[in-house]
């Protein structure tokens, strides 16, 4: 069984853009590429978090940092603030103890197609990855979720993420349990699966301990 919280070597031989045919790439696509390499350069601890847009992502940055992450990300009202397919010098980090996070756009629309990341994005440079799912789980997140297990799992520490739990009864939460194991099949591979309220700041402190874990492991 997959310990989630042991990450082999990366090999700085591999890189996902170098795999590539010699076509010319998005905005999106050249900033997950230069992401690639800061992070090839970066001694630091690296967590990303990835999910569709509208998943809470960046509100879980900020409770996760305490509000203390710099820059501080932007908060979309129903859409996802976060855009990679227009400035190809965007910010892509979050620095806050220590650490970076990369908040990274919500994947499946039209300026960020889910094959763009599949073929750029580093997944194996992260220490850990936070996939956060609301609601209802799509083809797209069942395509996600294997790309990052692919591509990932012998190098990452993945946390399985149910945002906007804000009041979900046991019944409830035991049905989503199911769920996510009929379409993620996470306890296979010794995935955590965390109930989180922004709002009301459910499973933040034991998404903290999973993250002093990593940091100290």
């Amino acid at each position: 069984m997959i310990n989630p919280f042991k990450r082999l070597r990366k090999s700085a031989d591999y890189s996902a853009s170098s795999h590539k045919p010699n076509i010319r790439k998005s905005v999106l696509e050249e900033n997950f590429s230069r992401l690639e390499r800061v992070l090839d350069g970066s001694e630091k601890k690296t967590i990303a978090i990835i999910g569709q847009p509208g998943a809470g992502k960046s509100s879980l940055l900020l409770k996760l940092t305490d509000g203390q992450c710099t820059p501080k990300p932007v908060i979309g009202q129903g859409t996802d603030a976060t855009d990679w397919s227009l400035d190809p010098q965007t910010n892509l980090f979050y620095d806050y103890n220590g650490s970076l996070y990369i908040d990274t756009p919500g994947y499946d629309t039209l300026a960020h197609p889910l094959k763009s990341y599949r073929d750029y994005l580093p997944f194996d440079r992260f220490d850990v990855i936070l996939f956060s799912v609301r609601g209802k789980i799509h083809g797209s997140d069942e395509e996600m979720f294997e790309s990052i297990l692919e591509k990932s799992r012998r190098t990452s520490s993945i946390v399985l993420i149910r945002s906007f739990s804000d009041d979900l009864t046991d019944d409830e939460k035991a049905s989503i349990e199911q769920d996510f194991h009929l379409k993620f099949r996470y306890t296979r591979y010794n995935i955590p699966l965390i109930f989180v309220s922004n709002r009301y700041g459910e499973g933040i402190d034991e998404l903290k301990k999973v993250l002093e874990h990593k940091k100290t492991s």
